[in-house]
């Protein structure tokens, strides 16, 4: 049987150019491990996921990242508008100024109440975007394959 890249995509919001400062490093570690990648904008409207095997999605933490901080009321609003995601396989990022507090946890249950099967989730503080950026190439290697 002969390979097959799988695609994933890279969905997120780009509010102060926070995700902007790590989704081409990402993308560029997805390619190196053989997957088909594109990225979405949250503001660029829907997404057909029909094509994707996963998806990986970010948001901007601002601030403190304390009391109702993360994920972004666009990329919430996004979310709450994608069709049920039980064929897909997602992986969850943040950018955060400060700290990212519960921002992990409100995404979960998001993307639960929506059937997503989760893989992976990394943070990246804004001064240092490519700390760690090799983690959820690495998973998504793993665990969507």
């Amino acid at each position: 049987m002969p390979f097959e890249p799988l695609h994933v995509c890279i969905v997120y919001d780009n509010a102060r150019g926070h995700c902007g400062r790590v989704v081409p490093r990402m993308k560029e570690l997805l390619e190196h491990r053989a997957f088909i990648v594109d990225s979405h904008e949250v503001g660029d409207g829907p997404l057909e996921l029909e094509a994707y095997q996963g998806l990986i999605i970010g948001t901007p933490v601002t601030g403190m990242g304390i009391r109702g901080q993360g994920p972004s009321a666009r990329l919430r609003e996004f979310i709450e508008q994608l069709p049920e995601l039980d064929e897909h396989k997602v992986a969850i990022f943040c950018v955060y100024e400060t700290r990212p507090g519960n921002t992990f946890d409100r995404m979960k249950n998001l993307l639960f109440e929506k059937g997503a099967q989760f893989v992976a989730e990394h943070s990246f503080w804004i001064l240092q975007p490519h700390r760690g950026d090799h983690i959820i190439p690495a998973e998504c290697m793993v665990r969507i394959r």
